[in-house]
């Protein structure tokens, strides 16, 4: 059973169940996750637009071979997060 919430412009939005899964991170933000850090690090002065647009520069610059890593393990999260899912929705209909 969902439930909505009124907000105060009086528009309704559903109240999230905090027990469902998560949806995964696609392949281009598990490579944001990992090349943030590290281009920071390097580029303390960078602000943090400037490090986003920096890391997307690098991605698209890419070959598929840099990119495959990523590309796998955002499917494998993926299968994970669908059985999950189909997991949760059996369980609370």
């Amino acid at each position: 059973a969902k439930s909505s919430k009124v907000q105060k412009s009086g528009k309704k939005t559903k109240v999230k169940d905090p027990n469902e899964p998560k949806r995964p991170l696609n392949a281009y933000h598990l490579f944001m996750r990992d090349a943030r850090a590290k281009l920071a690090k390097e580029n303390p002065k960078l602000s943090k637009n400037e490090v986003r647009l920096e890391i997307t520069a690098i991605w698209k610059g890419n070959g598929e071979n840099e990119r495959k890593p990523y590309e796998d393990e955002a499917e494998e999260t993926l299968k994970k997060y669908k059985t999950e899912l189909d997991a949760y929705r059996r369980v609370s209909v």
